[in-house]
């Protein structure tokens, strides 16, 4: 194939790049081996490299590798999975990661600098802009760690007491959001496939809607809308956060 003028190399196929992506899965099981400096900061640098609004690059991270330390970011994170069980009692809180952090031999706390959001427009100001750039290191992070055949998930805290304990622990500063906390490690698939409670995700993690159905040319295609009810069942069919209790025990 002949390179035209302001054609980008291609250091990767698109056969590759979609095996990458669509291999790719969220862990809550982990080994306890150990991952090397050199794969973290391998990960690292390609994380840094993502998208962000404004090139403000926002993100730091902080790198938890003792074990006394990440039991005590998981408890802190547990809490709000805890919290979140009483307010919330429909959630499928089996596939929360929050309660097995601490198996993963890495924690990637991704901090959000606050101060870059004054490179936002005014009418986009707030968190949305600085939020969504991390949302892109925090993939671009999980893709990298697959590419060397390591495992991640995708912990949330944003805000709240489990934020203002990590806080503490790990002395980070006021001026960044710590919304993101990622485990990286090898995934215990033994354990992943006993785990009843995982079942569902293991049913249903892989599913995606067929590209016909999500892709409009020119227009959007009302013939290809989905009802309120195609949405509510597709939620309790195929999310892995919404379960039937019949489902929930079904491998």
């Amino acid at each position: 194939m002949s390179t035209q003028p302001g054609d980008h190399p291609r250091p990767l196929s698109y056969e590759g790049l979609r095996s990458l992506v669509a291999g790719r899965r969220s862990v809550r099981r982990f080994r306890p081996d150990p991952v090397s400096r050199d794969a973290v900061e391998s990960i690292l640098d390609v994380a840094r490299l993502a998208p962000s609004a404004g090139n403000s690059q926002p993100w730091e991270f902080v790198v938890v590798t003792d074990a006394a330390m990440r039991s005590q970011v998981a408890r802190a994170a547990a809490s709000l999975f805890s919290a979140g069980r009483k307010r919330d009692p429909e959630f499928n809180w089996s596939v929360s990661v929050q309660p097995f952090l601490a198996q993963a031999p890495v924690l990637i706390v991704v901090l959000g600098d606050r101060r870059v959001m004054s490179a936002y427009p005014s009418i986009l100001r707030g968190n949305i802009l600085l939020r969504q750039s991390l949302s892109n290191c925090v993939l671009t992070l999980q893709l990298a760690a697959a590419s060397l055949g390591l495992a991640t998930a995708w912990g949330t805290l944003q805000g709240g007491s489990p934020e203002a304990e990590i806080r503490e622990l790990l002395h980070i500063p006021e001026v960044f959001t710590i919304d993101h906390i990622v485990p990286v490690g090898y995934a215990d698939e033994p354990e992943c496939a006993r785990a009843a409670a995982l079942a569902p995700a293991r049913a249903r993690a892989a599913n995606r809607r067929a590209l016909e159905d999500v892709v409009h040319w020119d227009r959007y295609q009302t013939e290809k809308a989905r009802s309120d009810e195609a949405v509510e069942q597709f939620i309790w069919s195929e999310t892995v956060t919404r379960v039937r209790r019949g489902d929930a025990r079904s491998g």
